[in-house]
């Protein structure tokens, strides 16, 4: 029986953390599940033998090794301008691969992200149901969701918040919205998903959400936060937005990295928003153990996106959509933005910039086409 759920995860490390996943849908008796566990070139080569050795009860698995991943590019070619080696963006391939296996709701985590007592399945089982959730809005369109963290610090910003609107003091209101969810972006326990400026400036830890929030907890229309790939729950038809970016090209003598979820998350806001579905922060059911980290190196990868978001943002809140599905959709925003880019005005370095990134997001809408004909 095909699962209806993939757990994808991209990982350089034997994954022994997938053991505590595997003890509690044990306990639970979560049977109708696939694991999908990306390998890179830097990957153990005991990897698949640790993952067979595994008490998988009635869940399945796959593991993509390097040769699994080359049978792929020979598939579709593009694969080799989309997916450089020894990147984290190698985990769009394992979305693909559980969408081609019939996975209904994909689930994506990091290889630091570790369950809690929480039943993980059940939290992001709201994928694809049509629900009433308490959504909040804000008089200047930004909301800053993690403002409803409890912490042993200070607050917590959103990894990728435009820094434009960091320090808001817009008024939020509560309404409620009725729609399908789309996405169940879950918090975290323990480290935060926040900037390396934050993360210096203010070592926290997070110990839950705070009182009297419920989670999960939405967004009104037009009010924006992003989201990132870690404890994130999607329904597939969004696969041709979930695009994460690939990271790595120049730009003013910069390279850029870690905002490939994060732009993904405003593709899909955007896309959301006028499909009239709903991304919501569901409780956290994990706690990272963040890997080590160079926060210098962080930083000095974050500083493009900082530059390049809030102009981005701004440009995405333009964009008017005519289509009815995620696919059409994604094909119109990388249209909006190719003009948005390129009109008189634009500096050359930032053309090229985006020229390149949009044509990434069209190989990718091309093989989502040929992988999943009808999204």
């Amino acid at each position: 029986m095909t699962a209806s759920t993939a757990i994808v995860t991209t990982t350089v490390n034997t994954p022994h953390f997938l053991a505590g996943y595997l003890e509690q849908f044990a306990e639970r008796s979560h049977g109708e599940v696939s694991f999908v566990v990306v390998g890179d070139k830097r990957s153990p080569p005991d990897t698949r033998e640790w993952l067979s050795k595994q008490e998988w009860g009635d869940a399945a698995w796959t593991y993509l090794d390097v040769q699994d991943q080359e049978r792929w590019h020979e598939r579709f070619p593009a694969l080799d301008r989309l997916l450089p080696w020894n990147t984290i963006q190698r985990r769009n391939l394992g979305y693909v691969c559980a969408a081609e296996q019939g996975a209904q709701t994909i689930i994506t985590i990091d290889d630091d992200n570790f369950v809690t007592g929480d039943d993980f399945l059940a939290g992001h089982g709201i994928v694809g149901q049509r629900l009433t959730v308490d959504c909040v809005g804000s008089d200047d369109g930004w909301a800053n969701v993690c403002a409803v963290l409890e912490t042993d610090g200070g607050p917590v910003v959103h990894r990728g918040f435009p820094l434009s609107r960091r320090h808001s003091r817009a008024r939020w209101q509560t309404v409620s919205r009725t729609g399908r969810i789309a996405v169940n972006a879950g918090f975290w326990l323990g480290e935060p998903d926040v900037d390396a400026v934050s993360r210096i400036a203010n070592p926290t830890q997070v110990l839950g959400v705070a009182p009297g929030t419920t989670t999960p907890l939405g967004l009104a229309k037009g009010t924006w936060c992003p989201f990132n790939s870690q404890n994130t729950a999607f329904a597939v038809d969004l696969l041709p937005a979930a695009y994460l970016v690939v990271m790595g090209a120049e730009y003013r003598g910069m390279r850029i990295d870690r905002y490939d979820d994060i732009w993904m998350s405003y593709f899909v806001r955007a896309i959301a928003d006028h499909l009239d579905d709903l991304v919501v922060y569901g409780r956290p059911l994990v706690h990272q153990e963040r890997n080590a980290h160079d926060l210098l190196g962080n930083l000095r990868g974050e500083l493009p996106g900082m530059i390049l978001t809030d102009s981005l943002v701004e440009v995405l809140r333009d964009v008017r959509f005519g289509s009815t599905t995620y696919a059409e959709c994604y094909r119109e925003l990388i249209d909006a933005l190719g003009v948005a880019f390129t009109r008189t005005g634009t500096a050359d370095v930032d053309r090229r910039f985006w020229c390149d990134v949009l044509n990434s997001m069209a190989l990718w809408a091309d093989l989502c086409a040929q992988v999943l004909p009808a999204t």
